[in-house]
C-alpha cells in the first residue's frame, strides 16, 4: 500500500513533469518563432530546417510576382481579386467590432465636453489607436507571428504572454457583459415605445428576459462561425442600422434648427465640469479600441506583407474614417439637439417623433448590438482556446461549443445578476483592459524589439552587410541590405548624422511614450467615475 508521503512525492513528480512538458512546448514554439523571425528578417535558415515550410509568401501578390525593390502599393495589391475580397470582408467585420454599443453614449460625451474639446479628444484617441494598431502589425510582420498571443511570447516570453492573454480576456469579457446588457435595455425601450402596456416580464431588470432571448437566438448562433471574416454580412447589416440611427439624429436636429446650439446649452468651446469630462474621456477612450479584434484576422488574410498591409488599411479605414465619422456625426447632432438633456444612452431620447417609429429604430438597434457581440466573443475564444490542451478535448467542434457556451453563459449570468451595474463593469474592465491591450503591451513590445531585447532576437547574429536602404513597402519599414542572407533589423534605416539620430529617437521612443501617457490618462479618467 502506498503511504501518504509516497503519494505526495509522486504528485510532486507528476506536477514537475507536466510543468517541464509545458515549458518544453513553449520553448519549441519560441524556437519556431525564431526561425520565422530569421526568415522574415533575412537570416540564414538553420541546418536541417526546411525553408519552404516556413517561408511566407510576401514575394507574391496573388499570382503576380513582386520584383526586388518594388513597392507594394495599394493599387498593385488590390489589382488581385483575392486581396480586394479580403479587404472588403475585413472592413465591415472590424467596423461592427469597433463600434458596438460605443455609439450610444457619444452624444452625451459631446454634451459635457463641448464641440471643440470633444473633437480634439476623438482625434487624439483615434490617432493613438491607429498608431498602436500599425505598431502591432509591424511587430507581427518582423517576428513572423499571426496573433497577439504568439507575438507576446516571442517578445517577452511566457509570463508576458500570460499577462497579454489575461488583459485580452478581462477587456473582452467585460465588453460582452456590457453589450448583452445594452441589448436588453434597447429592446425594452423599443417594446415600450411600440406597446406602452408591455408586460413587466419583458421590461423588468433592464430587459433581463430580452437579454437571454437575444443571447440564445442571435448571439450564440453567430458565434458558431469558424472564421471572423464570416461575420462580414452581419457587419454590413449592423452598419446599415447605425447609419439609420445617424440619419434620424441628423434629420431631427436639422429640422429643429440645432436647438441646443442656438440656446448655448451646448458649448462650442469649453466643458461643463471636470467630473463629467473625465467620464466623457473614458467613453472616447473605450470607443476606438480594435487591437484584439484585428490581430486574429491576420490568420485569415494573405500571408506576408500583403496580408499585413491589407489589415493595416482596413484598420485605418475603420478607425479614422468609419468609426470617427459615425461617432462625430451622432455625437455632435445628438448633443446639438438635446444639449444638457442628452441621455447617456441616446436611445432613451426621443427620435423620429417617438411612438412606433422610434420603437422600430430601438428594436433594430437591439439587433445591431446583438450581432456585434460575436466579433468580441471570437477573439475571446481564440485566447481561451490556447489555455486548453488539445489532448484534453481533441474534437474541434466540441471545443468550439464548450468555449463559446462558457464565455456567453458567464457573460449573460453577470449581466442578468447586475443589469444596472453593467456600466461599472465596462468602466473597470475598459480602464484596465484597454490600457493594457491598446497602449501598454504594443509600446512595450516595440521597445523590446527596438532595443533588441526580445526573446526572438536572442541568438540571432547580425552579419556584416553593404549599403542599407529604407523599405517603404511594409507596415513600418525595415533595413534591406544588398546581400541575400543578412539581418533586416526591426529598426528603420536612417541617414548618418546627429539630426537623423534625434529624429529616430523622437519617432521610435518619444512618440510611443506620449501614446502610453494618453492611455494611462484615459484609464485614470475612467476610474475616477466610479
Amino acid at each position: 500500500m502506498m503511504t501518504v508521503g509516497e503519494s505526495g512525492s509522486n504528485l510532486v513528480d507528476a506536477n514537475m513533469k507536466i510543468n517541464g512538458a509545458l515549458q518544453q512546448q513553449e520553448e519549441q514554439q519560441l524556437d519556431l518563432m525564431k526561425v520565422n523571425y530569421g526568415l522574415n528578417n533575412g537570416l540564414p535558415v538553420e541546418a536541417g530546417e526546411n525553408k519552404a515550410e516556413h517561408e511566407d509568401l510576401e514575394t507574391k501578390i496573388g499570382s503576380t510576382e513582386v520584383k526586388d525593390g518594388e513597392k507594394l502599393t495599394m493599387v498593385r495589391i488590390l489589382s488581385v481579386s483575392q486581396n480586394r475580397r479580403a479587404l472588403l470582408s475585413a472592413v465591415p467585420t472590424l467596423t461592427l467590432g469597433i463600434m458596438g454599443g460605443a455609439v450610444l453614449p457619444v452624444s452625451w460625451a459631446f454634451s459635457v465636453t463641448g464641440v471643440v474639446c470633444g473633437i480634439v479628444i476623438m482625434v487624439l484617441v483615434a490617432a493613438a489607436n491607429a498608431y498602436t494598431s500599425d505598431m502591432l502589425l509591424r511587430q507581427a510582420h518582423h517576428t513572423g507571428t499571426t496573433d497577439y498571443e504568439s507575438l507576446a511570447l516571442v517578445t517577452g516570453g511566457r509570463w508576458w504572454k500570460l499577462t497579454t492573454e489575461i488583459s485580452i480576456v478581462v477587456l473582452l469579457v467585460g465588453t460582452l457583459v456590457g453589450g448583452i446588457a445594452q441589448v436588453g435595455e434597447a429592446a425594452a425601450i423599443g417594446l415600450t415605445s411600440i406597446w406602452p402596456n408591455t408586460p413587466a416580464v419583458f421590461t423588468s431588470g433592464s430587459g433581463r428576459l430580452l437579454m437571454a432571448i437575444a443571447t440564445v437566438f442571435i448571439i450564440a448562433p453567430l458565434c458558431l462561425v469558424r472564421r471572423l471574416r464570416q461575420l462580414e454580412y452581419a457587419g454590413m447589416v449592423g452598419t446599415a442600422i447605425v447609419l439609420w440611427l445617424m440619419g434620424a439624429v441628423v434629420i431631427d436636429c436639422s429640422k429643429h434648427n440645432f436647438p441646443a446650439l442656438r440656446s448655448h446649452d451646448l458649448a462650442t468651446v469649453g466643458f461643463s465640469s471636470i467630473g463629467n469630462v473625465t467620464q466623457a474621456i473614458s467613453i472616447f477612450g473605450f470607443a476606438f479600441y480594435i487591437q484584439p479584434i484585428m490581430m486574429p484576422l491576420l490568420l485569415e488574410m494573405p500571408k506576408g506583407k500583403v496580408g499585413v498591409k491589407l489589415i493595416s488599411w482596413s484598420t485605418r479605414i475603420v478607425v479614422l474614417v468609419n468609426a470617427f465619422i459615425i461617432y462625430g456625426v451622432v455625437g455632435f447632432f445628438g448633443a446639438a439637439y438635446y444639449g444638457s438633456n442628452t441621455e447617456q444612452n441616446i436611445l432613451v431620447n426621443q427620435w423620429l417623433g417617438g411612438g412606433v417609429a422610434q420603437g422600430i429604430l430601438n428594436l433594430s438597434m437591439a439587433v445591431y448590438l446583438a450581432i456585434a457581440n460575436p466579433t468580441i466573443e471570437f477573439p475571446t475564444r481564440h485566447t481561451i482556446d490556447g489555455w486548453i490542451s488539445t489532448s484534453l478535448i481533441k474534437n474541434r467542434l466540441v471545443r468550439h461549443l464548450g468555449e463559446t457556451g462558457t464565455i456567453l453563459g458567464f457573460s449573460l449570468m453577470v449581466a442578468l445578476i447586475w443589469p444596472s451595474s453593467s456600466g461599472n463593469v465596462l468602466v473597470v474592465t475598459g480602464a484596465t483592459g484597454v490600457c493594457m491591450v491598446s497602449y501598454v503591451i504594443p509600446v512595450m513590445n516595440h521597445f523590446l524589439l527596438f532595443f533588441s531585447k526580445a526573446k526572438c532576437q536572442k541568438g540571432t547574429a547580425n552579419t556584416t552587410s553593404t549599403t542599407e536602404v529604407t523599405l517603404e513597402e511594409g507596415v513600418g519599414s525595415g533595413v534591406l541590405q544588398q546581400q541575400p542572407n543578412v539581418l533586416m533589423s526591426y529598426r528603420n534605416a536612417r541617414k548618418p548624422g546627429i539630426l537623423w539620430l534625434v529624429l529616430e529617437y523622437l519617432e521610435e521612443i518619444c512618440l510611443p511614450l506620449l501614446v502610453l501617457v494618453l492611455g494611462f490618462f484615459c484609464s485614470v479618467a475612467a476610474l475616477t467615475t466610479l
